[in-house]
């Protein structure tokens, strides 16, 4: 048995993903091979004289390879011409999880062959059949392969762990790919659209469509991404996971698929499945394994089809504590400080996904653990399930919004109260008076630091003296993009970006440069910055209409506040995040 030769791979090769890298590198490797003969004159496995009869002999036989050919004359061993065709491999690389793979290349290699040989078929490119293997199979293995897909072949290298998840996933079910495209091309022959949907229904309830849908949710889950989007477009839709922040795509699936993947994602969610044109939104509670994960679906109308948003709420990975949020020492003593006090409102700022819930649940955590009180949230939706608290749901279609709630509870007795979100000027009112009241109220406030927030507050409508009296400490909070720690290379900081944040020429910093650890990204997770603002005397003496934010920001530094810039730039001299995803974050 001949040993199974690891195809070489060099440092500096690229990595494609999606069909047109993946393409342009085979066509760029192509020109570029080197002849087997040379490789086994180089490898001293044959002599001039054996090469010469070889290709004498080719000549007469085009069909022959040269490989083959020596051989049958004895001139070489199987093993050497083994090595010298992956000497001829300069093979490109791709990436599986981010890769579109076209459905009807996995349909010429059966499930059992592909499990086998550990290969996987991409995509077609000219005649050539392009598969993804770890390493160079066997020739009989290849002339197997060849014959089954009836197509010359063309190898390209993925990694071991990479390639097997990825057949695991496709090959599921051996008839789910050709299941599949029956499916998206019946409903591409839907051209009427009022048929289009009274069908969708009906292949929304086929098993490859469950299926699909289900791998869609699932994978999501495994790869940790905190939402999945569904984009149509003119001739295909687009599948995307948002994963430490940033959107990855994943793949693209055919047009015809997209009103049952639609109406299958409708079942799921208890929506109106005849309903598509008009705004809908909805929650599926599943389980993973011994996970319970809450869906949030947001499906829109959009120019061609419905657009699908789904939030995936871990319940037993998004609650941390304190200590997990990212403080340091200093900065975690006064946010637990305010956490003690008896009164008073402690606001979580931040744009859309910057970890503001996350905060508040631990925030929420550390008073259930420090005393014996009675806490209640108002929230929407609630998001993560806390033993010994109250959480009320708030529902606009019954007209039971934050105001309503909040009037409610404050019969109720409670000593901590958190809002979900301040939205309006009523709810504002409504939690400043509690603050005011004897309650400590945790809330969140859509702006860009923490001074801003002051300002906010005015522009919504709260009297400056009821902030001065209620607002007791503002933490405004961003999520960056970990380095990942496997592939640290120095990074280039352009003289600009030095002198916004205020950085010497010389100083070292350091990006992910890319890996299979962390999808060829250069991140892997994600970690806060902040800075949190104490309500001093000095800042208090201030609050008043038309005082500007800079005001603020000036007292709040002087009175111990470390800027965001400067505390992403403490994060990136540690080497945990990159001086662009700082600047990015920050500026």
């Amino acid at each position: 048995m001949i040993p199974v030769e690891r195809i070489p791979v060099s440092g500096e090769c690229v990595v494609a993903r999606n069909g047109t890298e993946l393409a342009e590198l085979l066509n760029r490797h192509a020109t570029h091979h080197h002849k087997i003969g040379q490789n086994l004159l180089s490898d001293e496995a044959i002599t001039a004289v054996a090469l010469r009869e070889a290709l004498r002999i080719q000549r007469t036989a085009p069909g022959k390879r040269l490989g083959d050919i020596l051989v049958e004359m004895g001139a070489a061993s199987p093993t050497a011409v083994h090595r010298a065709l992956i000497g001829e491999l300069d093979v490109p690389r791709v990436a599986l999880p981010e890769f579109d793979i076209d459905p009807h290349a996995t349909a010429l290699i059966s499930a059992d062959l592909a499990h086998a040989l550990e290969v996987l078929p991409l995509m077609f490119e000219g005649e050539n059949l392009v598969v993804a293997v770890h390493a160079l199979p066997q020739p009989k293995d290849l002339e197997l392969l060849r014959f089954t897909a009836g197509h010359p072949l063309r190898l390209v290298l993925a990694p071991q762990e990479e390639l097997r998840h990825t057949i695991d996933k496709i090959y599921r079910d051996p008839s789910y790919v050709q299941d599949l495209a029956q499916l998206a091309a019946a409903g591409e022959a839907l051209n009427e659209e009022s048929r289009i949907w009274k069908d969708a229904e009906q292949l929304a309830k086929k098993a490859p469509l469950v299926q699909l849908v289900n791998v869609i949710l699932h994978e999501a889950i495994a790869q940790h991404a905190s939402d999945i989007h569904i984009r149509p477009a003119e001739k295909n839709f687009e599948l995307l996971y948002r994963i430490d922040g940033a959107l990855v795509n994943v793949r693209q699936y055919a047009r015809g698929l997209l009103p049952a993947v639609v109406s299958r994602i409708k079942i799921l969610s208890d929506l109106n499945i005849a309903e598509h044109r008009l705004a809908q939104d909805g929650r599926i509670r599943i389980k993973d394994g011994a996970q319970t994960i809450d869906l949030r679906i947001s499906i829109i109308p959009v120019q061609y089809g419905e657009s699908v948003v789904i939030r995936i709420l871990n319940k037993s990975e998004g609650l941390r504590s304190i200590d997990e949020i990212g403080f340091g020492e200093r900065d975690k003593e006064m946010f637990l400080d305010l956490l003690r006090r008896s009164y008073g409102i402690i606001l979580v700022t931040g744009p859309t996904g910057s970890g503001k819930s996350t905060t508040l649940y631990a925030a929420l955590q550390a008073v259930e653990r420090a005393a014996n009180v009675n806490v209640i949230t108002v929230e929407d939706p609630i998001e993560y399930e806390l033993a010994s608290t109250r959480q009320i749901q708030v529902n606009q279609q019954i007209d039971f919004g934050f105001p309503q709630a909040l009037r409610h509870i404050l019969r109720h007795d409670p000593d901590v109260i958190m809002i979900g979100e301040m939205r309006d000027v009523e709810t504002c009112k409504i939690a400043i008076e509690s603050a005011l009241t004897g309650h400590l109220v945790f809330s969140t406030l859509h702006t860009n630091d923490a001074p801003s927030t002051l300002v906010r507050l005015m522009e919504i409508g709260i009297a400056p003296y009821m902030i001065r009296s209620a607002v007791i400490g503002v933490l405004a909070q961003r999520l960056v993009r970990r380095n990942c720690e496997l592939c640290l290379v120095e990074e280039e900081v352009p003289a600009l970006m030095r002198k916004n944040l205020g950085l010497t020429g010389d100083e070292v910093f350091y990006r992910g440069a890319g890996c299979p650890h962390c999808r060829h990204t250069g991140f892997k997770g994600r970690i806060a910055i902040y800075e949190l603002l104490l309500m001093t005397e000095a800042l208090r003496a201030q609050v008043q209409a038309g005082v500007a934010s800079d005001v603020y920001r000036s007292i709040a530094i002087k009175e111990g506040m470390v800027p965001l810039p400067i505390n992403g730039v403490a994060q990136a001299r540690a080497k945990l995040v990159s001086i662009a995803e700082i600047y990015r974050a920050c500026m």
